[in-house]
């Protein structure tokens, strides 16, 4: 593969000011990493393409991560307006056949609390290479063997590669791996034995049942004239039928295929607060973007205002440290933070307290305890 041209850290601009990772603690791996990097620098890759396997991910060349950190800012979002809480419980009501729309409409608001979280995702875009052997009927020509010239490395054949992050697969076929052989399934006569009429041309005679005699008179069986056996219909009466694998050639012509995968893997870590709403719903929004750093390989989160994201941040990256290290290139990796808005709303119907969330920035709605549910029944 061609090396690309690295990308820096972007964070968007209508977000807050964005998280980095402070001076004192830049985003960069440990100094003993560095220092084992330099040493490899000034040593020999070697041919890890012979093996079908792509060189050690300290062995890819690295792009610059950046150490800047901006004025840090108050990042909890606001919490939603009594007139936003009202919108979105009208239109979660509205595609519930069996809720009442009364009480979102003339509910009383008591309290807006936001419990805004975070959600760390990790994107590892890898390549994976493997050849498998592919076999056509030979019509005889040219022959691209290794006697032509010798057969490339998988990692040495030079493709151009989709956009990042995007899954894509490819199949090439690979020069100077092409040889004539005989066809396994015919061993090179390029017919088979009928299996229908094992070779006689025979079959049994399906009117009188083998026997050559009529069951209602005592006459010969008018269609196989007494026999008890009638021309094969697969062989025609031959005995051979004509090798499908090879076409009836007899010979087969040899190749590996290269099979290329790329593939963007994803892991998420998101905080969960205890605050009694199942996370899991935060799958189905968007947050507002604080912090992205994209890179050939990212290094973890540190020192984040939220613990727990440092600690997500390390086992996303060692998860997929651990899953495509061996087998695959990674080829990017790119790691964002979203602050993802979370308010629960406290709200007085009828005298009684009730509670919902409004969460993401698409304004979804979670509830437990909607007070004007209807029973409904399926005759």
């Amino acid at each position: 593969m061609q090396d690309r041209d690295h990308c820096h850290i972007c964070s968007t601009p209508d977000a807050p000011a964005s998280y980095s990772l402070p001076h004192d603690q830049p985003s960069a791996p440990p100094l003993e990493l560095m220092d084992r990097a330099t040493e490899d620098e000034g040593e020999d890759s070697g041919d890890y393409g012979n093996k079908g396997l792509p060189p050690p991910a300290d062995q890819l060349p690295e792009g610059e991560h950046s150490d800047s950190i901006p004025p840090q800012t108050e990042w909890s979002i606001l919490a939603i307006s009594d007139h936003v809480a009202r919108e979105a419980l009208v239109q979660y009501i509205a595609n519930k056949c069996c809720y009442r729309i009364a009480p979102a409409k003339r509910m009383v608001v008591q309290n807006l609390t936001p419990l805004n979280t975070f959600r760390y995702r990790l994107q590892t875009f890898t390549e994976t290479r493997e050849t498998f052997p592919i076999s056509e009927p030979y019509n005889g020509g040219f022959v691209d063997s290794s006697d032509v010239a010798p057969a490339p490395a998988p990692w040495a054949i030079v493709v151009d590669a989709p956009p990042l992050f995007t899954d894509c697969e490819m199949h090439i076929p690979v020069p100077h791996t092409y040889s004539v052989q005989d066809c396994p399934n015919c061993q090179g006569h390029g017919k088979n034995q009928c299996h229908l009429c094992s070779g006689s041309g025979k079959r049994r005679c399906t009117a009188c049942n083998g026997t050559g005699w009529q069951d209602s008179s005592n006459q010969s069986c008018l269609f196989c004239s007494g026999s008890g056996k009638r021309c094969c219909s697969d062989c025609h009466g031959g005995g051979w039928q004509k090798c499908i694998r090879c076409s009836g050639k007899g010979l087969l012509l040899y190749h590996s295929e290269l099979t290329i995968t790329w593939k963007n893997s994803v892991a998420e870590y998101v905080v969960d607060k205890n605050f009694g709403f199942p996370i899991y719903h935060l799958q189905e929004v968007t947050g507002k973007e604080i912090f992205s750093d994209e890179n050939q390989v990212v290094y973890p989160i540190v020192n984040f205002p939220e613990p727990a994201i440092d600690r997500g941040s390390e086992s996303c990256i060692a998860q997929h440290q651990m899953q495509f290290a061996s087998n695959s290139r990674i080829l990017r990796q790119k790691q964002t933070i979203e602050l993802i808005p979370l308010t629960k709303v406290e709200y007085e119907w009828r005298g009684k307290v009730y509670s919902f969330c409004v969460f993401g920035n698409e304004n979804k709605v979670y509830t437990e305890d909607y007070p004007a549910k209807c029973c409904c029944s399926v005759m």
